[in-house]
C-alpha cells in the first residue's frame, strides 16, 4: 500500500471514532510507525509502506480509537520546541502552559536579581526544564506529590538537560523550607463536575493532575496562602488557571498580601496566567 492510501484509511478510521483532529493524528501516528519525521512522510506520498510499519500503524489506530491521546501512544509531546517524554503517569503538556513559561521569563527579565525558581505541581517537568534550558542562570527546583510523575520528570531532565534538577516529593509546600524569588505552577484546576464527565469518557490522564475540587481552585487557594511564606520579599507567584477563575484568584491574592497582580492571556486570547508579587516587608 502506498502512503497516501494508508493515510486516507487512518483518517477515515479516526473520523469514524470522532477524533478531534483525525488527519493530524493519522499523520503523526503513521510517521511514528514508519520511523519518519512528519515532513519526510508527507514528502513520500507516492512511496510504499512496508508491512511491519503498516501493522504498527494499525495498532496505533486501535489505541487512538480507544481514547488514548496521541502523545501517550508515541510517548512524546513537543513543548516550547522541546520533546518531552510522556505517559499515563503525567498530564500531557498543553500549548496553553507555554504562556506560564513566558510569564516567568518576562518576570525574570523585568525583575531585580530574580534567580531562584520553584515549579510546583511539576508533573512531566515541562515548565521547570524549559525554564532551565532557556535560561541557564536560573536556579530551578521542582516539586510534585506523585512519585510516578517524578520518575517521568527525572527522565525528562536527563533527556533534555543531561542532569536532574533538584526536586521534592511533597504535598505542595510540605517539607519545603527554602525560599524562592519565583514560585510558578500549573496546579490542577478542573471542577468536580468536569472530572466526573471525563471519568465517564474513561479519560486516561491522572485525576490527581486534573482535579481542583468543587470550584476548581481548591489547590490554587492553598498555594496562594502558603506561597507567601515560601517567597522572598518582592517575590512572585505565577500560576496557570482557567479564565472563569481569575476574578476569584485575583481577590485571594489581594487578601493574602500580594500586589502588582496581573493576568496574562494565551494565544487564543483567554485569561490563562495570574501573577502577583509579595509585598516588600
Amino acid at each position: 500500500m502506498n502512503i497516501r492510501s494508508v493515510l486516507n484509511t487512518g483518517y477515515s478510521t479516526l473520523s469514524g471514532a470522532k477524533a478531534d483532529t483525525p488527519m493530524l493524528d493519522a499523520i503523526v501516528l503513521l510517521a511514528e510507525a514508519a520511523g519518519l519525521t512528519k515532513e519526510r512522510l508527507l514528502a513520500s506520498f507516492p512511496g510504499e509502506i512496508d508491512e511491519k510499519s503498516y501493522s504498527r500503524f494499525k495498532y496505533f489506530l486501535d489505541l487512538r480509537c480507544s481514547g488514548q491521546p496521541v502523545s501517550y501512544i508515541i510517548n512524546r509531546k513537543e513543548f516550547y520546541g522541546l520533546d518531552f517524554y510522556v505517559d499515563s503517569r503525567v498530564l500531557v503538556p498543553r500549548p496553553d502552559t507555554e504562556t506560564l513559561v513566558e510569564a516567568v521569563l518576562e518576570t525574570v527579565t523585568c525583575g531585580d536579581s530574580l534567580t531562584d525558581v520553584l515549579d510546583i505541581c511539576t508533573g512531566s517537568g515541562c515548565v521547570a526544564i524549559t525554564l532551565k534550558y532557556i535560561n541557564k542562570d536560573l536556579k530551578v527546583s521542582a516539586s510534585d506529590i506523585s512519585g510516578d510523575a517524578l520518575k517521568v520528570f527525572k527522565k525528562n531532565c536527563i533527556n533534555i538537560l543531561g542532569y536532574t534538577l533538584p526536586v521534592y516529593r511533597c504535598d505542595l509546600f510540605s517539607g519545603i523550607t527554602e525560599k524562592y524569588d519565583i514560585i510558578a505552577g500549573n496546579p490542577p484546576y478542573l471542577f468536580d463536575d468536569e472530572i466526573y464527565k471525563l471519568k465517564k469518557l474513561n479519560w486516561p490522564e491522572p485525576e490527581l493532575a486534573l482535579s481542583g475540587g468543587k470550584n476548581g481552585i481548591g489547590i490554587a487557594k492553598r498555594i496562594i496562602k502558603d506561597a507567601v511564606h515560601r517567597l522572598n520579599a518582592g517575590g512572585y507567584l505565577i500560576m496557570e488557571a482557567a479564565e472563569p477563575q481569575m476574578t476569584e484568584l485575583h481577590g485571594l491574592m489581594d487578601l493574602n498580601g500580594y500586589d502588582n497582580i496581573r493576568i496574562r492571556k494565551d494565544l487564543a486570547g483567554r485569561k490563562r496566567v495570574i501573577c502577583g508579587r509579595v509585598k516588600k516587608r
